[in-house]
């Protein structure tokens, strides 16, 4: 039995925290209040009730209005203060709670050095991130949990409250969540749940379904939670196969709704409800006052199974004192997180509690996913039969490889869905500004298989980037505008081979963030990871999973309710032998037997059956060739060993004429499973009378 260790390179982090009681700013929505209507006071009690003072709901919250079998909303006031409605509002009878539309705040902690790739949350071998030496083994125990994780697919899906998030950056577009009954850019809402085209879901502060991160701060979340992984791409999400639900709840970066907040969580309630996978919600903000619409909304999350992942705060204080929100709330599905450093200390910026915050997580030092658009382009340009031709993006327009998107170019007219001819699929349209919109034009171009899109002016102004716009960011084809003169001259040479490029420095959608904020999607991808090996387990099963086994920590203890460090390890494998929790219940009915048993007497052990995927009370099922045979082609004779493999683990076939100490040889490098039969070739010349043995050995990546 070989195995051998994974080595990663990553990094990742953003700090969000709690406004200070003392901030100046103000800490709510100035005329907006959030209502909560007594149980048993119908939709007409609570219209009647407003009706009494002129008032309507701005915003009635379904879902949680249904659960509780009253009313719940966000009312604005027409030329009132909050406070004169509040003080209206709970005058009222049939009113349980009125309260502002609290402001929850985000802050970041810039680091020094934003081009230094290391993720010691994931592996932290005493590397040097930062100027600062980190402290080998302080990390989640990435690597030896991922070899002890399942192979088989399955779907879960993690919503990230915040900024917005980058869904073109390359590795994070693999991961993002996609409605699959909602069809893009129709204007039409296809589910009928009450958002216009939330293909990768929503922006609950614009009021839009396009989906982007101008700050970056949710890009970076998104990154640390589920970047692509084994993509040689950049950097791994803690939960690499999960996916993420945009949940855009500000639009400047510094504050979040209480109102916004919540629609975001009624949403994801909603997609869960129609079968979306939905198993936590990351909110990397915080507030020092106390909502009781926010508090029955997390509860109704709970009640839906989705675990809310919060950061503690970055104020240094001590949230059994000075309660942070929504991370104080006395929910059960509230996980508060706060951070540590690659030294196993608490951050000096992190907030903690020995009641009130649960577990610690890498937050200092984080590298992770940046939007592509706050990255250097690195050229833009028209190529064809050998001229090179100025050109600009139209904003939000898709990248191309370095090298550029080569293809045919062919004339499209207007952009009109019946201006593009078949042959422009995989090809490049040249297309005339006038009559539609760039988006529709881009969006039709796109939809008749174009690889990218040329616009040409139809006035003799100069080059432009003013008003070139699609208008916002999403899945576009690189879309790129020349000037009428060019356009004119690209019409003659036609047909010819087109280069479009529009290249940014990808290097450089990567950055280090400090916070709490950046803590607590550690544990969102935790518990995704959770999710994903134990998918059965209830909700509080799934919280003690994660809370039950942290390592310990000397410098946490009293400072949270487990005093140690979120370990991914222990999370799959309670009880330490070297076999999955899951594989020891569903092969052996409990977590009873040692990694060496071998229980069916078959030679193999326990941990033997597990790398190879076989029965372990089964001695007919071990790691064995399926078949070995001789075939002749152009390769001449030669044998083909097939053998069953797993999805992701490693197999070394070694070959022998003797079987004597010392004669065995590599037969070609190790060969990855994919799930199927696998079939290798020895493509050396036999003789008749040569004897050939083979052995094969199995071990994770």
């Amino acid at each position: 039995m070989i195995e051998r260790s994974i080595c990663l390179s990553i990094s990742l982090c953003v700090g969000l925290f709690p406004q200070s009681v003392f901030s100046a700013p103000p800490d709510f929505v100035e005329g907006e209040v959030l209502v909560v209507f007594k149980p048993a006071k119908g939709n007409a009690a609570a219209r009647t009730a407003l009706d009494r003072h002129s008032l309507s709901l701005a915003r009635q919250y379904e879902t949680i209005s249904r659960k509780r079998g009253s009313v719940c909303g966000l009312v604005r006031g027409k030329n009132l203060a909050t406070a004169r409605l509040i003080e209206l509002l709970k005058a009222d009878p049939a009113v349980e709670s009125a309260e502002p539309n609290y402001l929850r705040r985000i802050f970041t902690r810039i680091p020094n050095d934003p081009d230094f790739p290391k993720l010691w949350g994931l592996r932290n071998t005493g590397q040097t991130v930062n100027s600062k030496v980190g402290t080998s083994g302080v990390d989640i125990q990435f690597p030896a949990a991922w070899k002890l994780a399942r192979t088989t697919p399955g779907e879960v899906v993690v919503g990230v409250m915040y900024t917005g998030i980058d869904i073109t950056h390359p590795d994070l577009a693999p991961n993002v969540w996609q409605n699959p009954r909602e069809t893009a850019d129709n204007g039409i809402d296809d589910d009928g749940n009450g958002y216009v085209d939330d293909v990768h879901g929503y922006d609950f502060a614009a009021g839009s379904a396009a989906i982007h991160d101008s700050i970056g701060h949710g890009t970076h979340v998104a990154g640390i939670i589920a970047a692509a992984g084994n993509n040689l791409t950049g950097v791994t999400g803690v939960q690499y196969r999960a996916k993420i639900l945009p949940l855009t709840v500000t639009s400047n970066g510094d504050s979040i709704s209480s109102s916004a907040m919540i629609a975001a969580m009624e949403y994801a309630m909603a997609l869960k409800q129609q079968g979306a996978d939905i198993v936590a919600l990351n909110a990397s903000f915080g507030g020092s006052f106390s909502s009781n619409a926010e508090r029955i909304t997390i509860e109704a999350l709970r009640d839906a199974s989705i675990v809310l992942c919060v950061a503690a705060g970055n104020e240094t204080t001590n949230n059994d004192f000075i309660p942070s929100y929504p991370a104080n709330y006395p929910t059960s599905n509230i996980l508060s997180v706060a951070a540590i450093t690659q030294n196993d200390r608490l951050a000096t910026f992190s907030n903690y509690g020995a009641t009130t915050v649960d577990l610690a997580a890498p937050g200092e030092n984080i590298y992770s996913t940046r939007p592509i658009s706050q990255t250097a382009t690195l050229a833009t340009s028209v190529s064809v039969g050998g001229i090179s031709y100025a050109a600009l993006p139209l904003e939000y327009s898709g990248i191309t490889p370095a090298p550029g998107l080569t293809g045919t170019i062919h004339p499209c007219g207007l952009g009109y869905p019946a201006d593009f001819p078949a042959a422009v699929s995989g090809n490049i349209a040249l297309i005339l500004r006038g009559e539609i919109t760039f988006s529709a034009k881009i969006a039709n171009a796109k939809n008749a298989g174009a690889i990218a899109a040329i616009i040409y002016d139809n006035t003799a102004d100069p080059l432009t980037i003013t008003g070139w716009t699609l208008g916002a960011a999403g899945s576009w084809i690189p879309a790129l505008q020349v000037t009428q003169a060019t356009g004119q001259s690209i019409l003659t040479q036609i047909p010819a081979s087109s280069t479009v490029l529009h290249g940014k420095n990808l290097a450089l959608a990567y950055q280090f963030l400090d916070g709490t904020s950046m803590a607590c999607p550690h544990v969102a991808g935790a518990v995704a990871f959770a999710a994903f090996n134990f998918p059965a387990e209830s909700l509080s099963q799934r919280i003690d999973r994660i809370n039950n086994n942290v390592t310990l920590v000397p410098a946490l203890a009293g400072e949270m309710t487990t005093g140690g460090r979120l370990d991914l390890l222990k999370i799959v494998d309670t009880d330490g032998d070297g076999l999955p929790d899951w594989w020891e219940n569903e092969t052996l009915a409990n977590l009873a037997q040692t990694a060496t048993a071998d229980g069916d007497g078959d030679g193999f052990t326990n941990l033997d059956e597990f790398l190879a995927g076989t029965n372990p009370t089964d001695p007919a099922s071990h790691l064995a060739f399926s078949s070995i045979a001789t075939a002749s082609d152009g390769a001449g004779r030669h044998f083909v060993l097939t053998f069953p493999s797993i999805e992701d683990r490693n197999y070394r076939i070694e070959w022998s004429g003797t079987l004597q100490a010392g004669s065995w040889r590599d037969l070609g490098e190790p060969v990855t499973g994919t799930g199927e039969i696998l079939k290798v070739r020895d493509l050396s010349a036999l003789d008749n009378a040569e004897s050939r043995f083979y052995r094969m050995s199995v071990f994770p990546d």
